[in-house]
């Protein structure tokens, strides 16, 4: 359905905007949306020629227009599910990232509790020859923590 402002129609027709105001008012032109169709148009002004090149440009404006719009509601589409498929990858990582930060507290705990056991071990250590592999130990745990 090809739309026309008033002003455009009434540049078409070669009469004033007066002229289609009045024929809308008079419920003899219909519009849609504040435009007139080139149908109601047609029926209307019978008499006129609407398959002019001009016509047929418009035609091919409103077409374009048409078209424009279903792209731009499907580029919306697209980006609301991009949105919800990212929000769905952000969940799982947060989840992820959450369980590995469970772990590493407990790797903490364990290193923290494997240092004291080995202070205590080497406390009880009397010969030089039971320590030497134990300060090896401890020295290896250190650099790991």
């Amino acid at each position: 359905m090809v739309k026309l402002s008033v002003s455009k129609a009434a540049k078409i027709l070669g009469i004033s905007r007066f002229d289609i105001q009045a024929q809308i008012n008079s419920g003899k032109l219909q519009t849609h949306e504040g435009y007139v169709t080139v149908d109601s148009l047609r029926l209307a002004y019978p008499s006129l020629n609407f398959d002019s090149e001009q016509d047929k440009r418009l035609k091919k404006m409103q077409q374009i227009k048409d078209d424009a719009i279903f792209k731009v509601g499907s580029v919306d589409a697209a980006q609301s599910e991009n949105e919800k498929a990212l929000k769905s990858v952000i969940s799982t990582l947060k989840t992820k990232l959450y369980k590995e930060e469970i772990k590493n507290q407990h790797y903490e705990v364990v290193f923290e509790e494997l240092t004291e056991r080995l202070a205590i071990l080497e406390e009880q250590c009397h010969s030089d020859e039971d320590k030497a592999p134990l300060h090896q130990l401890q020295d290896w745990v250190g650099k790991q923590h």
